[in-house]
């Protein structure tokens, strides 16, 4: 078998996970009913805890939404890592394939492009993140250059800045200061079996200097071995982790477990049981005809074999998304089925009180494909080594009563849209 093939996501079976290295206490307290629904908090010197035994069982209003504008119709994308809103509500896409910035107006009109592949000023090997810094500052992380590019509002380009330390690193928020908060991925030599790195969320000075250790997570579940390399099991436990302005939120999907941070100091807390929704036979088989699909014909069987080798979790992660707004609102996502076309979203105030919901679209990455002698074709061919890159999915900014979500078109291409929405206070 080829090393491409030694070196892949499986995007398809999973071990039951361990939990947050940051906090190992009981999921439920005992002083917190029994009732699937129960939202209990409390408060711990500065810190909100909230503990919510079944998210899924949690009603709060839902929250409408009215579409102002989609880019289907006459601009389409090729691989969108993310979208921020600027203060005027235009609207900033970072395309990975194309390493370009698109710059929309309110209305959803191209203002500018720039960006292109190249490692000059404005030129981008591999946008891993563009985000809004506290300040308001535009900004986009370049994973391979490990570099800032700060931005105007015109797209031109204020300045840079690069990152020089070993390890992976995702920044997730820029201080006022010029101190980062990023995620850090030392990337450990690690045995033969099923394991889990941990993740780490540091403050980091303008120097790239690590000034203070905020938490520790374990990131995604992989299997090792000698003959197969690694394996990143597509729906197993994970670290899920965004960033907005002063705001940070990390979590992992073992059970529901999440961190709200305002600056450096941790501000709510989200503690929840393990999902109750059973993997049953029929769609592990769904998830291996997907996955097997991927190869040519003449490595299927064997690929199979693989697979009914491997041990398979037996519930779904407790939820498959995660984001913050621009005011500091968790918005914790569902699992998503295979069948499900759509997708829960909880939001929750910064205090951690669930204020609403509402129902996306789906988005899913393209599943990979290989082709004999070419390799792997399609999305995130070299993220299979970490656990860091942010996962894709629908919900890519929230701010001024507007919503930005990613959408797939019929031919494969991915579009906009933005909706205005009035989240409960």
């Amino acid at each position: 078998m080829s090393q491409i093939t030694r070196c892949l996501i499986v995007a398809v079976l999973a071990i039951a996970g361990f939990g947050c290295l940051e906090d190992s206490e009981n999921t439920r307290g005992p002083d917190v009913p029994a009732d699937s629904a129960t939202v209990f908090l409390s408060d711990s010197g500065s810190v909100d805890i909230v503990r919510i035994s079944d998210l899924q069982a949690v009603d709060p209003p839902q929250v409408e939404k009215r579409l102002i504008y989609s880019t289907a119709a006459d601009l389409e994308f090729d691989h969108v890592v993310g979208a921020v809103f600027l203060p005027d509500s235009s609207l900033v896409v970072a395309d990975r394939r194309s390493s370009q910035l698109t710059f929309l107006d309110r209305e959803g009109n191209v203002r500018a492009r720039t960006g292109r592949e190249g490692e000059g000023p404005g030129e981008y090997s591999w946008i891993a993140r563009i985000g809004i810094g506290a300040d308001g500052t535009l900004f986009v992380y370049d994973r391979r250059q490990r570099r800032f590019t700060f931005l105007d509002s015109q797209g031109g380009v204020t300045g840079v800045e690069r990152i020089e330390r070993s390890g992976e690193v995702l920044p997730l928020v820029r201080l006022r200061s010029g101190q980062s908060l990023a995620l850090f991925e030392p990337r450990p030599p690690l045995p033969s079996g099923l394991q889990r790195g941990p993740v780490f969320l540091v403050l980091a000075d303008d120097s790239w200097e690590v000034v203070d250790t905020l938490g520790v997570w374990v990131g995604k579940e992989r299997h090792l071995s000698r003959e197969w390399g690694e394996i990143v099991v597509g729906f197993g436990a994970t670290a899920l982790f965004d960033g907005r302005g002063l705001h940070t939120v990390v979590g992992t999907n073992d059970s529901l477990d999440v961190t709200l941070y305002e600056g450096t100091a941790p501000l709510t807390r989200i503690r929840g049981g393990h999902s109750p929704r059973q993997v049953t036979a029929r769609e592990k088989e769904a998830w291996t005809e997907l996955y097997v699909a991927m190869f040519p014909e003449g490595w299927r069987a064997d690929q199979r074999r693989q697979l009914e080798q491997s041990t398979v979790r037996e519930t779904y992660p407790a939820f498959g998304a995660l984001s913050v707004d621009a005011d500091g609102r968790i918005w914790i996502g569902d699992f998503a089925k295979l069948e499900e076309p759509q997708r829960r979203w909880t939001v929750l105030g910064p205090e951690g009180r669930p204020i609403g919901a509402l129902s996306l679209p789906v988005f899913r990455p393209e599943w990979y494909r290989f082709r004999e002698g070419l390799g792997a074709m399609g999305t995130g061919a070299v993220e299979v080594t970490t656990s860091l890159p942010k996962p894709r999915h629908e919900l890519l900014d929230v701010t001024a009563g507007r919503i930005a979500i990613l959408r797939r078109g019929e031919l494969a291409g991915e579009f906009i849209e933005v909706y205005e929405v009035e989240i409960p206070r």
